[in-house]
């Protein structure tokens, strides 16, 4: 029996265990967070087959699974836990099972929770193609059905959840598939004729980054340095890592390993410094030059002067 831990509440299977047997494809999931998912022991129970070979949950218990458990669409795990969150974990299982439209549109139209919708429309962003990406979400712009889509964040609206998911490629610690500029263009008029504002916000619609010193999010800047079953990146990790880097930084110096570059710069300044000298003296001899013009004194000087 897997052990189980905390999640705001909600008991959620740890990730630690061998991975899950998955179809090979990426359906544009990044890297680290895929690993963490197929390594987690909550995605492998998803997985398994019944005693006839069938999977033992179709999509309406993973429906039901959504209901049960999820209470936020974040990619991590939340708090100190550690591991991809049980709603990703049900995302990657719809993609795995590439859903019917009609069991899209049953997540989109859902009335029982707004994270069943919720990862619904991750499911839409992450699979279908960015021309048709206005099909599925167009309608779905003004909704204004209420939650949160991470426990300590603000609510927001359906529809605010959904433009951000268009216009930001960037969720919370990850990265969404990027969308042919064309369809971009064609995503963002659209949401301006509409009367909407045409920037994102960021993290789901609440406005913020979840991104710690760089342009990237976490999860990708250490991709080669997370290993499965490790915390999720946060921002106190990057303040360790750039701790660490700058403890080398001074230690190197320290023995000696700058020294070199310590020489040359020194080196360069004497350099400087004689340059100055010089022509701060050439300036001086200029303009003694110009109020004491040179007059020869040399032997025939005096005949000249007869």
């Amino acid at each position: 029996m897997p052990s189980v831990i905390e999640n705001h509440g909600r008991p959620i299977w740890t990730p630690f265990g061998n991975g899950a047997a998955t179809s090979g494809k990426s359906h544009g999931v990044e890297e680290v967070l895929r690993q963490n998912i197929a390594h987690s022991e909550y995605f492998r129970k998803l997985r398994r087959a019944d005693d006839l070979g069938r999977p033992a949950y179709d999509f309406m218990a993973l429906v039901d699974e959504i209901y049960e458990l999820v209470d936020h669409c974040e990619p991590w795990m939340c708090g100190n836990a550690r591991g991809a969150s049980t709603g990703f974990c049900i995302l990657f299982q719809f993609c795995e099972m590439e859903l019917s439209d009609g069991n899209v549109w049953h997540l989109l139209r859902h009335g029982d929770s707004p994270f069943i919708r919720a990862l619904g429309f991750l499911y839409v962003r992450y699979v279908k193609n960015g021309r048709e990406l206005l099909k599925w979400c167009e309608e779905f712009f003004g909704d204004e059905e209420k939650f949160k889509p991470s426990p300590d964040g603000k609510e927001v609206t359906m529809g605010a959840f959904v433009r951000d998911l268009l216009l930001e490629q960037r969720y919370f610690e990850t990265i969404l598939p990027r969308i042919p500029e064309v369809a971009r263009r064609e995503i963002v008029e659209r949401i301006k004729e509409l009367g909407y504002s045409d920037k994102g916000l960021g993290c789901g619609g609440q406005g913020g980054s979840r991104i710690a010193g760089g342009s990237q999010p976490q999860s990708v800047k250490n991709s080669l340095a997370t290993h499965v079953g490790r915390r999720a990146p946060s921002a106190s990790g990057r303040r360790d890592y750039d701790d660490r880097r700058n403890r080398n930084h001074y230690d190197d110096r320290r023995d000696g390993g700058y020294r070199d570059r310590d020489r040359d710069y020194h080196r360069r300044e004497r350099s400087r410094s004689r340059d100055r000298d010089r022509r701060r003296d050439r300036s001086r001899s200029r303009d003694r030059d110009s109020y004491k013009p040179y007059r020869r004194e040399d032997k025939y000087d005096r005949y000249d002067r007869r």
